[in-house]
């Protein structure tokens, strides 16, 4: 039993005419008459009654009829609202992207975006680079804006942005006026940072390796905005990005010297092969 043979069927019980469905329905007497026995066959009930070449829908097929009917509705309204999510005009982009760039690139792409895409809807969930991979490779989501992927990895990858690494301090501490500050003048200070799972901290730990120091980690939380506002208070120091726009209670950042860079891209899984709008949305990216 299959849709197509369903349609046939509810077009039957409108026309009770085998001739003019299937002239309707475009296809050949024989194929529609088999069809039909087939269905019968498989529901073990005979749907009409047979008076010559007409056709008179019976109690069974009445009461078949209402099922088929809601049956083929229902795959019709899933393939709308399939159409709908992966139409490149108006479909759905399930976006992730790092905690870091929530505030300035993520609005940044979807104001851009939207602009040639008024009717586009966007789906966006935040996580650590490690996390995003998974989920670009689970299904989960259909792009991400986060740092290159793994060694190994499937995931492509396209480079639009780089931030800067600062080393972030208390805006009244006595070093936050230094201008060309390194990592061995903070050596001393107690440090809050990201946990050691995320790939932002295990770079933080290999540049403070290549200083000649561990850091004396004095608070770790999942939350970048936790530890800028950890920083804020004065409960220590940290290396982070630099914002793009800088928020009032914001530590004070100073680049680290020599100058590091992070670098941002769009990442994406091309197995399986992405809906239009979220092909669409990758190709206008990396054009």
């Amino acid at each position: 039993m299959d849709v197509q043979t369903l349609r046939w069927f509810l077009s039957l019980c409108d026309t009770e005419n085998m001739r003019d469905t299937a002239a309707i329905e475009g296809v050949n007497q024989s194929t529609l008459s088999r069809a039909l026995a087939r269905l019968e066959a498989d529901l073990g009930v005979e749907l009409f009654h047979r008076h010559g070449r007409r056709l008179a829908v019976n109690r069974f097929g009445a009461l078949f009829r209402e099922h088929a009917a809601r049956a083929v509705g229902e795959v019709d309204d899933a393939r709308r609202r399939l159409d709908a999510l992966a139409n490149p005009d108006t479909g759905l982009i399930r976006l992730g992207f790092l905690h870091s760039v929530g505030r300035w690139l993520v609005p940044e792409i979807l104001r851009d975006y939207r602009a040639v895409t008024p009717g586009i809807r966007f789906e966006l969930r935040q996580g650590f680079a490690r996390e995003l991979f998974a989920w670009l490779n689970g299904g989960d989501i259909d792009a991400a804006l986060v740092t290159p992927p793994p060694q190994g990895d499937g995931a492509r990858w396209h480079r639009l942005r780089e931030q800067q690494l600062c080393i972030a301090l208390p805006v009244d501490h006595p070093l936050a006026a230094v201008q060309e500050l390194t990592l061995r003048d903070v050596r001393d200070e107690p440090f809050i940072a990201l946990p050691p799972t995320t790939d932002l901290r295990r770079a933080i730990d290999g540049l403070c390796r290549e200083a000649g120091f561990e850091p004396v980690i004095a608070f770790e939380s999942e939350e970048i905005a936790t530890v800028r506002g950890l920083i804020g208070a004065g409960l220590g120091v940290g290396i982070l990005p630099r914002p793009a726009t800088l928020e009032h209670d914001d530590p004070a950042y100073r680049p680290l010297v020599p100058a590091q860079q992070r670098p941002i891209g769009l990442a994406w899984n091309p197995l399986p092969s992405p809906t239009a709008a979220a092909a669409r949305f990758v190709a206008h990216l990396t054009r």
